[in-house]
C-alpha cells in the first residue's frame, strides 16, 4: 500500500485507512480530511455502492414523499440519486462534519445531522418509511449493532436497504441477521449478487440487502 500522506497515493488509500481505524472518531477524522476529494477519488475507482443500493431501492420501494433516512450520507451522492428517482424528503446523518458540509452544498436533504451509527440516534421511533446505507457497514466504519437503531427508527412495514462489505459479509452479518430475524425485528426481502465496489482499482467484495421491518 502506498503511504497515505504521499501526494501520488491511490484513490483507495484513505479508504483503507478508514478500514483500519481504531474507533468511529478516527474514521470520521479520515473522512474529514478526505471530504473535498472524496467524490473524484471514488469516481476514479468506479465506485458502485450508490448505484447498487439505489437500484435495489427502485426494485422494491415505489417513489414516495414519506421520510427517508440516508444513514452515512457522506458527500450526498445518495441524496442526489434518490431525489432524482422520486424520493424527495431525505434526512442524512454522518459521523464526518467535513462530509456533511459537502453534502449540504448539494441542497438535496431536508436536514443533515452529525450522528454516529452504533450509538443512539436522535430520531423518534417509527420515523422513516425507508432507510438506506451505502458503503457504511464495513470494517472500520459502522458496527453491525447500528442496525438495531435503524430498525427502531423505521416504521413497521418500512424498508432497510444497505450494503455489507469486507469482513462483515461472511460470518458477522450472517449472525446479526439471524439474531434480528429470530427476534422478529425484520424479515428478509431480497439481496443482490456479490459485486466489486471499487472495480477500477481494488477488489472490495460487497452485497446489498433489503429487509422489511416487522
Amino acid at each position: 500500500m502506498n503511504d497515505p500522506d504521499d501526494k501520488s497515493h491511490s484513490s483507495t488509500d484513505k479508504l483503507h485507512r478508514a478500514y483500519h481505524a481504531k474507533n468511529s472518531q478516527e474514521t470520521a477524522e479520515v473522512y474529514n480530511e478526505w471530504s473535498q476529494e472524496y467524490e473524484q477519488h471514488m469516481k476514479n475507482v468506479g465506485y458502485t455502492h450508490p448505484a447498487m443500493v439505489t437500484g435495489m431501492v427502485a426494485r422494491h420501494i415505489p417513489p414516495t414523499e414519506e421520510l427517508v433516512l440516508d444513514a452515512g450520507a457522506g458527500t450526498g451522492v445518495m441524496g442526489e440519486i434518490l431525489t432524482a428517482l422520486g424520493y424527495p424528503n431525505i434526512i442524512g446523518l454522518d459521523a464526518s462534519t467535513g462530509m456533511l458540509k459537502t453534502a449540504d452544498l448539494k441542497k438535496k436533504y431536508i436536514e443533515l445531522k452529525h450522528l454516529f451509527l452504533g450509538k443512539a440516534l436522535d430520531f423518534e421511533d417509527d420515523t422513516f418509511a425507508l432507510v438506506v446505507s451505502s458503503g457504511v457497514f464495513t470494517q472500520g466504519h459502522a458496527p453491525l449493532d447500528g442496525l438495531d437503531e435503524l430498525i427502531r427508527v423505521t416504521k413497521p412495514g418500512g424498508y432497510l436497504v444497505f450494503s455489507i462489505a469486507r469482513t462483515y459479509l461472511d460470518g458477522p452479518f450472517t449472525d446479526k441477521r439471524h439474531q434480528l430475524e429470530q427476534a422478529q425485528q425484520w424479515q428478509f426481502v431480497d439481496a443482490s449478487a456479490r459485486y466489486n465496489s471499487a472495480p477500477l482499482e481494488d477488489t472490495l467484495i460487497s452485497q446489498v440487502f433489503v429487509f422489511q421491518v416487522t
